[in-house]
């Protein structure tokens, strides 16, 4: 059985327009092969699913439940079947930005109340590294500790290589939660390609690398919202 089939087709119709907006935009590249409704389909059965991440470490079997990652597509289906009336009165923006996390080699997504630890640096800029587009391609990372994690404030820099030149962006920590994955820093690197790293508008650390053009368009034309980074 189609798992779409029970959710109310306007929602549905809404749900599958944006994916095929998002496809124009280049998002969902690795599902060509697809139709939009057979990757709402992927979605909605959990095939095609995304880490909001918090965990650093490398898999530990005895904390295997903690580190799986949520089945957002079912969630996705449970509130669109019950809540559909909910979800029409969305923006286009609000729907889109509940699809493009299962893209997950364009979009990056953090729960900015983290776990520390001492990986934690070079993970997300391995998650930044995934969804460049492959316009950045740092070598030779390493991390240390400004700060000891007794303090209020934490701030752990990451040193990489880049261009030929060896490089460092600061992860900043008020208690566990994220401030601050250094995508100024991070930006001015890259500034030369065309491409910047956005933060989308949202409860979560959403983030993805577009051209300027890309952005104005997402805005015009869908009314996304981004943190702008200075």
């Amino acid at each position: 059985m189609d798992v779409t089939e029970t959710v109310n087709q306007k929602i549905k119709k809404r749900l599958v327009d944006s994916l095929d907006y998002l496809r124009r935009m280049n998002f969902f590249k690795d599902y060509s092969n697809l139709s939009s409704e057979e990757i709402l389909e992927r979605i909605f059965r959990n095939e095609i699913n995304y880490a909001c991440s918090w965990w650093f470490e490398e898999p530990n079997p005895s904390f295997s439940e903690i580190s799986k990652p949520i089945p957002h597509g079912f969630y996705l289906l449970e509130t669109t079947e019950e809540d559909w009336r909910h979800w029409m009165k969305k923006s286009d923006f609000e729907i889109d930005r509940l699809l493009i996390p299962f893209d997950t080699k364009r979009v990056m997504v953090e729960d900015a109340e983290t776990m520390i630890s001492n990986d934690m640096g070079t993970a997300i800029l391995k998650r930044l590294v995934r969804i460049s587009r492959g316009i950045f391609q740092p070598t030779n990372v390493s991390n240390r500790w400004m700060f000891q994690e007794r303090y209020k404030w934490k701030i752990q820099e990451v040193s990489f290589d880049f261009k030929g030149k060896r490089h460092c962006i600061q992860i900043v920590l008020c208690h566990d939660f994220l401030e601050d994955i250094g995508l100024r820093e991070l930006n001015e690197l890259i500034e030369d390609t065309g491409y910047q790293y956005y933060r989308v508008k949202d409860d979560y650390i959403t983030v993805v690398i577009l051209t300027k053009g890309e952005a104005e368009k997402l805005e015009k034309e869908r009314g996304w919202k981004f943190e702008y980074i200075h």
